[in-house]
């Protein structure tokens, strides 16, 4: 599915989401380089945005981005070829469930609005905790449901009608942002991410909100 929009991915994301998308994901790479670290992996890479952004503000960091689409991947290594970063990013085929890592390989692992397509979240999680080193740090940005009100009832209108609809005129996929819609509306709560960082033995859980609610970065410590 996501091959098939992968050429339309990019231009998705920054017209629905109004290119909200792009302070998102800046904010996650601020977050994670607050603790300057030596070796980053960012698992559902994509087409690469997340690792592109750390290549650009980090000079020192080894980054690889991980991704199971080789569609989404065969873009990003377009991108990081027009802009002079292929040196800087390792892009490659894996899969989140079984990460091919070794124990304690990274300061930091960052995942954004990967965890919710993930068939078993709670394995997805204790495997990016594994290849964390000591005092290193998960960070996850993801959508969440706003809480009550009108803006509640927007964002369902907006999610439920308009983005599968747009989505489908811009992509051509009518599969593709249905299933996106759903995978929002049936994710975890914020009582069920906290969960599963604990169980996955992460520690210093803390939640920051961004626009209004809609999105979330969790960070989490590995002991």
């Amino acid at each position: 599915m996501f091959t098939s929009i992968a050429r339309r991915y990019d231009l998705l994301n920054h017209v629905l989401s109004l290119n909200v998308d792009r302070r998102w994901r800046s904010a996650l790479v601020g977050a994670a380089l607050a603790g300057e670290p030596s070796d980053v992996l960012d698992v559902a890479t994509g087409t690469g945005d997340v690792a592109i952004e750390f290549a650009r503000r980090s000079s020192t960091a080894a980054i690889t981005g991980l991704d199971p689409a080789r569609g989404m991947l065969d873009v990003g290594r377009e991108k990081l070829e027009r802009m002079g970063l292929s040196k800087r990013v390792q892009l490659m085929e894996g899969d989140a469930l079984c990460l091919p890592f070794d124990d304690g390989s990274f300061d930091v692992v960052t995942i954004a609005f990967g965890l919710r397509n993930l068939p078993d979240y709670q394995v997805g999680v204790n495997e990016m905790a594994r290849v964390l080193r000591p005092g290193g740090h998960l960070l996850v940005l993801e959508f969440f449901p706003p809480k009550g009100g009108l803006f509640l009832k927007g964002y369902r209108l907006y999610l439920g009608r308009v983005l599968p609809i747009a989505g489908r005129i811009i992509s051509g996929s009518n599969e593709a942002y249905q299933y996106l819609a759903s995978s929002i509306e049936n994710f975890v709560s914020h009582e069920g991410m906290r969960r599963l960082c604990d169980e996955s033995g992460l520690v210093d859980v803390s939640a920051r909100r961004l626009t209004g609610g809609i999105s979330w970065i969790y960070s989490a410590t590995r002991r």
